[in-house]
Formats: C-alpha cells, sequence, structure tokens
C-alpha cells in the first residue's frame, strides 16, 4: 500500500502534461469548458496492479478509479482473480483539482466532477511562455508512459555488461542477456518536450549517463529510478522516479 500511496503521489504531482481549458466565448455564464486549440477530449484509459489492488486510471483527462460507462467504482481491494469472484471496492471515484489567481487576481479553476459537466483537462506539454497547445500535440499524448523498476535495473546491467566486455574482452553481455532488446518503455520514455512548438526540454526525469542533456538508451540513458537507493530527498531536490512501477500521464 505504500507503494501504491507513493506513486499516486508522484501521478498527481507531475504539473506539465496538462493543457489548459477556457469559458465558452458566447460571455452567456455557461459551465461548460472548451479547449483552446480543439482538441478532442482525452480517451486513455490505464489499469494500475500492485501488490493486492487493482485500479483504473484516466489520468489524462483527470479522473481516477471510476469506471464510469458502467457508474461503478473500479479500485478493488482486494483484487479479484477472475470476473466470477466478488468485488470489493473502496473508493468511487477521484479528480485532479487545480487553482489559482492570475495576474488580475481572478480565481481560475480546473476540477473534475465525474467528467459529467465537460473537460477541464487535455493532454499535453504546454509552451512554455503563452500556455498554448495545438490539436496534434494533445492527440500524441493521450496515452500513459508505463515502466518499472524491474525493467530499467535489467537495462543498467544488461548496458554495463556491455561496458565491462569492452574493457574485460568478455561476452557477458551475449552470455547472460541473450535476445535482449531495449524495452519499447524505455526507448519511447517522454524525456524531452518540442521546443520548435515552445515546449519544455525537459519532460520525465532520466539520468543522463554521459551528460550531453539529451535522452538516448543507446548511450546509457534510462528512466530516472534511484537505483542505488542512497539519496536523501531532503538534500536532494531534482526530480526522480520511486516506487516499483511508474505510469506517468
Amino acid at each position: 500500500m505504500k507503494k501504491l500511496v507513493l506513486l499516486i503521489t508522484i501521478l498527481l504531482m507531475i504539473n506539465n502534461v496538462y493543457s489548459r481549458r477556457d469559458k465558452n466565448n458566447d460571455k452567456s455564464g455557461g459551465e461548460t469548458p472548451t479547449p483552446t486549440a480543439g482538441c478532442a477530449s482525452a480517451v486513455a484509459l490505464a489499469v494500475i496492479e500492485l501488490n493486492n489492488v487493482r485500479a483504473r486510471i484516466e489520468g489524462t483527462g483527470g479522473s481516477m478509479w471510476q469506471d464510469r460507462a458502467n457508474g461503478i467504482s473500479d479500485y478493488e481491494i482486494p483484487k479479484r482473480s477472475s470476473n466470477d469472484d466478488p468485488k470489493f471496492t473502496s473508493i468511487y471515484a477521484g479528480a485532479l483539482w487545480m487553482g489559482g489567481q492570475d495576474v488580475n487576481g481572478q480565481l481560475k479553476l480546473a476540477a473534475v466532477r465525474f467528467r459529467q459537466s465537460g473537460n477541464d483537462f487535455w493532454p499535453g506539454p504546454l509552451n512554455t511562455t503563452t500556455a498554448e497547445i495545438n490539436a496534434a500535440t494533445c492527440s500524441k499524448y493521450d496515452k500513459f508512459f508505463g515502466v518499472s523498476r524491474a525493467m530499467v535495473d535489467q537495462f543498467v546491467a544488461w548496458y554495463q555488461a556491455g561496458i565491462d566486455d569492452g574493457v574485460n574482452g568478455t561476452s557477458f553481455q551475449i552470455d547472460d542477456y541473450p535476445g535482449y532488446q531495449i524495452p519499447d518503455e524505455i526507448l519511447n520514455w517522454p524525456a524531452h518536450g518540442d521546443i520548435s512548438l515552445g515546449q519544455d526540454w525537459h519532460l520525465a526525469p532520466f539520468f543522463d549517463r554521459d551528460g550531453d542533456d539529451f535522452y538516448d538508451p543507446n548511450s546509457g540513458d534510462y528512466p530516472k529510478y534511484d537505483l542505488i537507493g542512497d539519496i536523501d530527498c531532503r538534500t536532494t531536490r531534482d526530480v526522480r522516479l520511486f516506487g516499483d512501477t511508474t505510469i506517468l500521464f
């Protein structure tokens, strides 16, 4: 449960993957939000299964835990081994709420309420200057980027074996990891935004083995888990991944 709580905290702290919305321009006071760039509503869906918990998330649209199509909870504790087992749920629904004041002191609030009255969130990194986004970016990021620590551990061990082989003339990489290929989850990790669109260059955290500020798993870079476990978060404040499994959205 501690690992699941930590994972949820990480998901909610990712602050640069939601695009803004505005009220209708008819000035009629309507509450239905519309995307500023013609973005389609987020549809990505993922299921977390850790320890004895199974939970649905629709993070790109701001809502979680609920099976909206059937109007029921989809946060199981303990998780069922089959659909024939009884279903025990502890949370009906959850959502991301964010609010603040603009330069004129006006309150701006994005608060999803079961996604019944429109959408407050769209996926995708914003232009860091104008806070704008385009529909193509929204569509591109309407997905989840999942990776596990075990996957990264194996990648790092495989890569290090290749380095050791080059130094010592051994063949441990081939012998110990026959047929190994870098997983798509590591290859496609969303480390960088598109600077031509004004997006932040640094999105998802990664370990930069060669220090060139460019994410390239073929050069030994990987999603930034604290693999050694010797980081003191009270003094080291850089962003990294924790837990056994991470789903980034």
